[in-house]
C-alpha cells in the first residue's frame, strides 16, 4: 500500500492533477448554479415547506468533518434527558436503499449499515429508543416523525443547504482546526457555499478548538459576517478506545508511547492523527480513505501488512469506520477503535438559551 491512499482532493499535493484553471472554471459554474438555486427560493418559485414542531438543522459551511454527528448526539442525548419527544431526520448518504427507511434499533435490531448509511447508524446505536428517519426528503420524513413517533422537537441532520424544509434554528458547526478565510468554493476548495451563508446561522459551534490555531482569526470572521449570532467552543474528546473483536476497553495510560498505524475515512482525516498523538501514540504511518469509504477484506489485510512491515503495535481508527469494515473479525489484526464524543468548552449556556428547549 502507499503511504496516503485516496486523500480528499483538497489534501492531495499531487501537481500533475486537475489543472487550476479548470478548477477555477469549475467553481464559477458551481456558484452560478448555487445563485441560481438560491434565487428559486427567493422568489417563491420553490416553496419552503413548514411542519408543526420546533426544527433544529446542525450543519455546515464546509465539505470534510466538522463534528456534525458527535454534535447531533451530544444534542440528542441531553433532549433525551430533558424527556423531550423528538426525532432525527437525516439523508443517509451513500446508503444502498434509497427509499424511506425508520430506525430506531430498539424495534429493528437486525438492519445493516448499508441500508441506512453510516452516520445514521451510529446515530442509532447510541440512541436504540430514538427514531433516526432517512429520507432524502426532509419535509417527508418529518411528517412520518410527526404523525407516528408524535415528535415535538425535529433535529434536521447536515440541513444547512437543505432549504425546503423551513427551520427554527440554523446551528452551524465550524471546523476551527482550518483557515476558513482562505477557503475557496468547490471544487477549488471546499467551500459548499460562499462564505456570506455564515448570516444565516443563529449559532455557532467552533468545533477542535483545542486543535486550532486559527481559532481568534476565525472568531473575527464570523463575528463580521453575523456579529449577534453567538460563538460556542468544542472539542471531540476521547471516550473510550475499544478492541475492535471483542469490544473490551483499553486502558488510555497504556496506549502512551505505543506504535500505531492509522487509518480512516472520514471528512477530516488530519484531525484523527492529532487525536491519536494527543494519547501519546506514535503513529508510523497513516493511511486516508475517501469520506464514508466501504472497506474490503483486501483493504483490512493489506493494513495488516503494513502494520507488520513498519513495526507499529495496533491499528487504530474510528468508530465511525468500524461500521464500515468487513464483518469477518480475524482474530490475529490487533485493531483498535476510538470513540469520542463532543464536549462543549465554552458557551454551553448560551448554546441552551438560543435553543430554547
Amino acid at each position: 500500500m502507499k503511504g496516503s491512499k485516496l486523500l480528499p482532493f483538497w489534501e492531495r499535493k499531487d501537481k500533475s492533477g486537475i489543472p487550476l484553471l479548470l478548477l477555477k472554471i469549475l467553481s464559477s459554474v458551481y456558484l452560478l448554479g448555487y445563485t441560481i438555486r438560491k434565487s428559486f427560493y427567493g422568489l417563491g418559485l420553490i416553496q419552503v415547506k413548514e411542519l408543526k414542531a420546533k426544527v433544529i438543522s446542525v450543519g455546515n459551511l464546509t465539505l470534510g468533518g466538522s463534528g456534525k454527528t458527535p454534535f447531533v448526539l451530544y444534542l440528542a442525548k441531553r433532549l433525551k434527558q430533558k424527556g423531550m419527544n423528538f426525532a432525527i431526520l437525516t439523508r443517509g448518504y451513500k446508503r444502498r436503499s434509497k427509499t424511506t427507511k425508520e430506525l430506531k434499533r430498539i424495534d429493528s435490531p437486525g438492519i445493516k449499515w448499508e441500508e441506512v448509511g453510516d452516520e445514521p447508524f451510529l446515530l442509532s446505536n447510541h440512541l436504540p429508543e430514538i427514531p433516526v428517519i432517512i429520507d432524502k426528503d426532509r419535509y417527508n420524513s418529518g411528517k412520518i416523525a410527526l404523525d407516528r413517533y408524535k415528535a415535538k422537537v425535529l433535529i434536521l441532520d447536515d440541513g444547512f443547504q437543505h432549504w425546503r424544509l423551513k427551520r427554527n434554528l440554523d446551528i452551524l458547526m465550524i471546523d476551527s482546526s482550518i483557515d476558513l478565510e482562505k477557503e475557496k468554493l468547490f471544487p477549488l476548495g471546499r467551500l459548499r457555499e460562499p462564505l456570506s451563508s455564515l448570516k444565516r446561522a443563529g449559532i455557532f459551534i467552533l468545533n477542535r478548538a483545542d486543535q486550532s490555531i486559527h481559532k481568534d482569526k476565525t472568531k473575527l470572521l464570523l463575528q463580521k459576517f453575523k456579529p449577534r449570532s453567538p460563538i460556542v467552543e468544542s472539542i471531540l474528546e476521547v471516550t473510550s478506545v475499544l478492541n475492535w473483536k471483542n469490544k473490551t476497553k483499553t486502558d488510555l495510560d497504556s496506549l502512551k508511547g505505543k506504535k500505531g498505524l492509522a487509518f480512516c475515512g472520514i471528512g477530516n482525516p488530519s484531525s484523527f492523527e492529532r487525536t491519536l498523538r494527543f494519547l501519546g501514540v506514535e503513529i508510523l504511518n497513516a493511511f486516508f480513505f475517501l469520506d464514508h469509504y466501504i472497506y474490503s477484506r483486501k483493504d483490512l489485510f493489506s493494513l495488516e501488512e503494513e502494520r507488520k512491515k513498519v513495526g507499529a503495535d495496533f491499528l487504530f481508527t474510528t468508530e465511525k469506520d468500524s461500521i464500515r469494515l468487513p464483518e469477518t473479525k480475524d482474530p490475529q489484526i490487533p485493531l483498535l477503535v476510538v470513540n469520542v464524543e463532543l464536549k462543549i468548552i465554552s458557551g454551553e449556556e448560551k448554546l441552551w438559551e438560543v435553543l430554547n428547549l
